[in-house]
């Protein structure tokens, strides 16, 4: 098509040389010649474009393409590559940055407006939108798979502890530890001490439901004073998966319990991401501020870990009446692992599983001690140390301890001998599954 308009091109110069020759030997002598003449110079010079116009090649007629050779839809085909529209003015450097300017300013006032408009959907507490925005989230991605945002996770712990592990997904695996969870700060004129109630849970991937860590009733409150803020945590129910890049969610819903309900106030709302991406076990701490508190967490990643379920019953002698009680696990790493202080710290940071704080009613008919908490991780690498302390007020403290290696199934047993009483520790140890469990899958 190129080869086509340049011929046309070629044939229009001639056509309009040769009508200028015989307009100039036409024209008397004494008659002014000079545009003539022009037209010829200007005809010499180097095209520096095709100047042959489609207004231009209609008025040569139709015996142009004949004399071409062009039948019909070359013809047309020539007219329409002609019909290109001629290029536009070039922008000036001053014209380009003013535009620029003003695309700049507009953006500018885009983004005051929706930062704006952000501020008031958002408010002055971040954290509890985002926990509100994650309960929409969760409802549009996860409710069809795995049931109500209320849920509480269905998996059971000691799950492969007297069966066999299927070989797809089970194994030892990366969890969560979750060492301790306290009200660091409050603010907006609370004053110690608080009545607390509500939940903190745990969400991950195999799931997406809750794995309750506190739970209180507005009834039975936890009272927390200035002394000791910590929250007595009934949980993991199952050790917390972990799987890099996904993140593990908190979530809390706490409340100030008031004089009467319309008087109770919120005291933390959240739901915040945490990505473990460490292949190291190691200690860490974070924390959160949300609507009248901070809140603060110790927590452990443990690599390539296995869960661990306790039980401590009375096999001879009576508990003693009036003694307080602490038992406690840790995570030990053995002595010929190289480790960093992150995963050194890990050894000294405890999981309260029982503080009877002078309460009775801690062993039922069986001997059977109603721990807190039973659920921990132990890395395969290391071991699980068992610890007792019981003491009556202005005596001596009673410290023992029992040291377990971990498996991958089946039950460990220790005894602790104390003045009055001994005490079976019993471990159920249990592979992790990483399969998703939906609401339909059979357990």
């Amino acid at each position: 098509m190129e080869n086509l308009a340049a011929a046309a091109g070629a044939m229009g110069r001639s056509v309009v040389r040769k009508r200028a020759f015989e307009e100039m030997n036409k024209a008397e002598d004494g008659e002014d010649k000079s545009e003539m003449l022009k037209t010829l110079e200007m005809d010499k010079a180097e095209p520096k474009e095709n100047i042959f116009y489609p207004p231009e090649l209609e008025a040569l007629g139709r015996h142009l393409g004949d004399a071409l050779g062009l039948n019909e839809e070359e013809w047309d085909a020539l007219q329409a590559s002609l019909a290109q529209p001629k290029p536009e003015r070039k922008e000036t450097i001053k014209e380009r940055w003013l535009r620029i300017e003003e695309l700049h300013r507009r953006m500018d006032q885009e983004r005051e407006a929706q930062d704006k408009a952000d501020q008031e959907e958002i408010g002055p507490d971040y954290q509890a939108w985002a926990a509100c925005k994650f309960r929409d989230d969760w409802n549009a991605i996860w409710s069809r798979s795995y049931g109500s945002y209320e849920d509480t996770t269905r998996i059971p712990a000691m799950r492969f502890t007297h069966k066999p592990a299927p070989d797809l997904g089970v194994s030892t695996h990366d969890t969560l530890q979750v060492f301790s969870a306290k009200v660091a700060s409050t603010s907006g004129g609370l004053q110690w001490p608080l009545d607390v109630f509500g939940f903190v849970a745990i969400r991950d991937t195999i799931d997406h439901n809750r794995n309750i860590i506190f739970n209180r009733t507005r009834e039975s409150c936890q009272i927390l004073t200035e002394e000791d803020h910590d929250l007595l945590l009934v949980g993991p129910t199952r050790a917390v998966f972990v799987s890099s890049p996904h993140p593990v969610t908190i979530e809390v819903d706490l409340k100030v319990k008031g004089a009467t309900e319309s008087e109770d106030k919120d005291l933390s709302f959240l739901a915040v991401p945490l990505l473990c991406l460490s292949t190291r076990s190691r200690l860490f701490h974070c924390s959160y501020t949300s609507k009248l508190s901070t809140l603060e967490f110790t927590l452990g990643h443990l690599v390539s870990s296995v869960e661990a379920t306790i039980f401590v019953r009375v096999i001879r002698g009576s508990w003693p009446d009036g003694f307080h009680c602490e038992f406690s696990a840790f995570g030990v790493r053995r002595k010929n692992i190289d480790h960093d202080k992150n995963a050194a710290d890990i050894d000294r940071e405890k999981i309260v599983l029982f503080d009877s704080r002078g309460e009775k009613g801690t062993v039922d008919n069986d001997g059977n001690i109603k721990l807190s908490r039973r659920v921990v991780s132990v890395e395969t690498a290391g071991e699980l140390k068992v610890s007792l302390k019981a003491w009556k007020v202005d005596s001596d403290v009673v410290e023992k301890e029992e040291v377990f290696t971990p498996l991958r199934a089946g039950l460990s047993y220790r005894e602790i001998d104390i003045e009055l009483c001994a005490m079976e520790v019993s471990v159920a140890w249990s592979l992790i599954s990483g399969t998703p469990v939906t609401a339909r899958t059979t357990l």
